[in-house]
């Protein structure tokens, strides 16, 4: 799944439905681990928390490029990763992708990406906030992803 749109495209689903209930943190990290990133887009560094450095397998230092994070990405649906965040850095928009990271002893992990670029300015500034979500579950290869 790769999905773009223009941030401001988005900007009925602000508030909550009526009658939701937020879910619990304990139940949501049962079954999966969330952690947020930003870019900057006048530098090009992404600052990771730990959790998607661990599973980006990066250094702990936090500050990277975008090749030094799509890197690990199933080679298949790396150069659609690259043109989501393209797109995101030319112009305010709202994207989601979700992908595996492959690991070298052959573990893949499930990986989705929410993310909304903003703060666009004439000297090249900006930035690209979001969130990734990883499943509480390894892939031991490919061949276990199923679709229906």
């Amino acid at each position: 799944m790769f999905k773009i749109t223009r941030a401001n495209s988005i900007a009925g689903f602000s508030g909550q439905p009526q009658g939701f209930v937020a879910p619990d943190v304990d139940v949501i990290s049962h079954y999966c681990r969330i952690e947020t990133w930003t870019a900057n887009l006048a530098t090009g560094v992404f600052q990771l928390g730990p959790l998607a450095c661990e599973y980006h397998q990066l250094s702990d230092q936090g500050e990277f490029g975008l090749h030094n994070l799509v890197k690990c990405y199933d080679a298949e649906y790396r150069n659609h990763v690259l043109e989501l965040y393209e797109v995101a850095a030319m112009r305010p928009s709202s994207f989601c992708f979700s992908t595996t990271i492959v690991h070298g002893n052959g573990s893949h992990i499930p990986v989705m990406c929410i993310g909304e670029s903003s703060s666009f300015s004439d000297d090249g500034g900006g930035a690209i906030n979001g969130v990734f979500v990883f499943p509480q579950f390894k892939l031991t290869d490919k061949s276990s992803l199923t679709t229906q």
